[in-house]
Parts: structure tokens; C-alpha cells; sequence
């Protein structure tokens, strides 16, 4: 039995079309390509349609598996873009597609009302020009900067922490900028993602920025915060660097603005042990993205109008709600019907509070009247 070939409204977008809407022009002369006299190799295996173009200089791959839209570009061996843009009408479910690197039940990817379009995208670019040495190597500065987090949740030392912050600090990289971004290519991208996704019919744009500094980036082109907790989580942060800058301003001084990479690298030390940040660079809040917990930040751009339609259920629960604010009113008494048996099942786990309830384990027998 063949499974079920997976469809949305942005998959049906023809590959020539992404690629001239969606990529910047840099990213073609950087590998000397040229859409218009290039032929693409396309093959189809497992569910995904790939285009390939290649040139002496480089090459780009596009993947499509019906669901998500892969884009990638390499100079030589070295990646210079990775883009993609996702359907989400899987969300919230156990189905997925092969270019869906995380479970759909994940709880970033809730799930959305029937007949509302949106879709997800993501966005990385590195200049070759401009990668760091040392990547790979432990305890160098870049390898820090590459993956900050090795350095926080894997393998924390206070004092090799502090050294390669602090050098980290004055660099001007942001965590993670193993390179730094292609000028003008994520706007770009991002932009024109918007505007292709609200012809073709969607309601939403989403991003799930994972560091401070890209949501900051969102929120720059007109992103709002999907969910209140992550605006104030963000806001703390922001306070917290306005007043970092105001303490150092105290002496009657004009302070040093701080670069975007140093805020996100204050923003980055929140997350050592709170023992170990010095108190004039502890921040008010964190961001909440971390290895110790399922936080996901959601942040998304309105398209186009969607109606949700009228709920009888709704209506009906909003006036008894309101009905609430007026002191005379006779509130609805709401039973409860419990059971008083609950049997014990080879279901029930030994963990489980009705495997170990009264109810399941029995009364102690009485032993008046025995001998």
C-alpha cells in the first residue's frame, strides 16, 4: 500500500519561481550561477523532489517534499544559505514528512483551526569569506561561538566559560555566527517569503527564533510574539540591557552603545548558574529557549484575514462568564459525578495513583473475632 503523497498550496510553487523570489542575487554570483541559461539535475526518491544546479563554483539544492521546501547553497565545500519554508498542517499530529527534522507532536507545533494556512520558515546564511578557525577544536574561541552551548549544558567550567566569553564578547559575533550572515540575504529572504506565501493564500508567517538575537531580528521587521510569556521574557531582556548601559552612563559620561552582538552575548550569560554572573551583567530576565526546559518561542506575521466563524459553545460560555462581573447574579452549580470503585488492571502502571489507591489495593482485613 503506497502512502498518501503529501500536498500544500507551497509546494505547488514551481522551483524557478522560489529561487527567484526567495534567494538574493548575491548568492548566485557568489556561485556564478545564472537561472536563466541553468539546467537542473531533478530526481524523485522518497518522497522528495530535488533540483540540483551546479556550476564550477558551487551549487544549490532544492528539496520538496510536499510539505516543507528545502533550499540550500554550498561555494565550493562550504555552506553559504540554508532556507526553508514549511507547511504546518501537520502540526499537532503523529504525521510527519522526510524533510520535517522534528516530531509534528512536539509542543512548539500545536495545532491549528481547520482551514487556517500557515507556514514556518527559517533562514541561515554564512559568508565563506568570513569563517571562524578553530571550529572544531575545543576550548577555542570559535568553537565556542559555533556552539555555545556545549559550553552551558555539556561541558560547564566557570573559568573556560568566562575566558572565552569575555573574548567572545569584544568580537563582534553573535552566538552561533560560526560566519558571519550575507549581507542583505536573510531580510531578503524573509521579505519576500511573506509576500509569495499572502499571494498564494496564507494567513500567517511563522518564525521560532532560538536565540535573543533572532528574535530581535523578527521583531525589526514587523514580527509580533505569538504567545505573552516570550514578549515579556523579551522585554525584561530588553530593559535589563537599557539599564546595563544607563548604570555605565552614571558618571556623567556618554556610555558606549552596546554592538547586537554584545547584547546577545549578555542575553547568552544568563544562563550559567545565576551564582556565577557577576551582579552589574545579571539581566532580569532569560531567554527562555534552554536545554532545561520545552520552551519554544513562537513569533509570526499576519497575512491575510481569516474568519473562524461563530461557536454556539463559545457565545454561550462568554455569557456566563460575563454575567460573572454583575453581584446579584445566581451562578450555575456544576455536579461532579466521581466513582467510588476503581479497578486494578494489568494497565495500570505501579506508578500509577489507581494502582496504588485504596480502591485498587483493598481494605486490611479486620482480625476481631479470630482467634
Amino acid at each position: 500500500m503506497s502512502k498518501t503523497k503529501l500536498s500544500s498550496k507551497l509546494a505547488q510553487v514551481p522551483t524557478e519561481e522560489l529561487l527567484s523570489r526567495l534567494v538574493h542575487s548575491s548568492v548566485f554570483s557568489l556561485i556564478g550561477l545564472s537561472l536563466k541559461d541553468a539546467k537542473a539535475t531533478v530526481t524523485d526518491a522518497d518522497g522528495v523532489q530535488s533540483h540540483e544546479y551546479v556550476t564550477d563554483k558551487g551549487r544549490i539544492l532544492v528539496r520538496n517534499d510536499g510539505i516543507r521546501i528545502l533550499i540550500e547553497g554550498w561555494q565550493g565545500e562550504k555552506p553559504i544559505l540554508r532556507c526553508a519554508l514549511r507547511d504546518r498542517q501537520l502540526d499537532g499530529t503523529d504525521q510527519s514528512s522526510p524533510l520535517t527534522f522534528f516530531p509534528n507532536t512536539d509542543p512548539a507545533c500545536n495545532r491549528l483551526p481547520e482551514g487556517f494556512l500557515a507556514a514556518e520558515l527559517s533562514i541561515y546564511s554564512w559568508d565563506p569569506a568570513t569563517y571562524l578557525d578553530g571550529l572544531d577544536v575545543e576550548d577555542s574561541v570559535g568553537h565556542f561561538i559555533s556552539d555555545p552551548d556545549f559550553y552551558v549544558w555539556r561541558q560547564y567550567d566557570r573559568d573556560t566559560y568566562m575566558a572565552l566569553w569575555s573574548q567572545a564578547f569584544f568580537l563582534g559575533r553573535a552566538p552561533w555566527q560560526m560566519a558571519r550572515p550575507m549581507s542583505a540575504v536573510p531580510v531578503h529572504f524573509v521579505r519576500q517569503a511573506a509576500k509569495l506565501l499572502k499571494e498564494i493564500g496564507y494567513h500567517r508567517v511563522d518564525a521560532v527564533p532560538s536565540w535573543y538575537n533572532v528574535a530581535r531580528f523578527f521583531k525589526t521587521l514587523g514580527y509580533s510574539f505569538t504567545y505573552g510569556e516570550h514578549e515579556l521574557a523579551y522585554e525584561g531582556i530588553r530593559e535589563g540591557l537599557n539599564a546595563f548601559i544607563a548604570r555605565k552612563a552614571e558618571d556623567g559620561k556618554k556610555a558606549r552603545p552596546l554592538t547586537r552582538s554584545q547584547e546577545a552575548w549578555l542575553a547568552a550569560l544568563q544562563n550559567i548558574p545565576a551564582e556565577h554572573i557577576p551582579a552589574e551583567l545579571k539581566l532580569p530576565s532569560r531567554w527562555p529557549v534552554t536545554h532545561t526546559n520545552q520552551y519554544w518561542v513562537r513569533m509570526h506575521l499576519d497575512l491575510n484575514p481569516f474568519d473562524a466563524g461563530n461557536s454556539k459553545a463559545a457565545e454561550k460560555l462568554l455569557k456566563k462568564i460575563t454575567a460573572m462581573r454583575d453581584p446579584a447574579h445566581c451562578h450555575d452549580r456544576v455536579v461532579v459525578h466521581t466513582s467510588g470503585y476503581c479497578p486494578c488492571t494489568d494497565q495500570l502502571g505501579a506508578s500509577s495513583p489507581a494502582a496504588t489507591g485504596p480502591a485498587a489495593t483493598g481494605a486490611p482485613e479486620s482480625s476481631e473475632g479470630k482467634s
